[in-house]
């Protein structure tokens, strides 16, 4: 919740996707081992396209 990318203009904001780096960070700081982490990262931008949708509803 606490890692997206927030998008600021004049009067919306727009949460973009969730910080890769922090991401990867994550993994590791939780030992997810290198080969694994592919596939971990695109099971994320599935929950995230679905996230970014109910995330950027006005």
């Amino acid at each position: 919740m606490s890692q997206w990318r927030v998008q600021v203009g004049l009067a919306s904001v727009f949460y973009d996707g969730i910080d890769r780096s922090s991401l990867f960070a994550c993994m590791q700081m939780l030992g997810i081992k290198r080969r694994k982490q592919r596939d971990v990262l695109l099971q994320v931008q599935i929950i995230e396209s679905e996230a970014r949708v109910h995330r950027n509803k006005a």
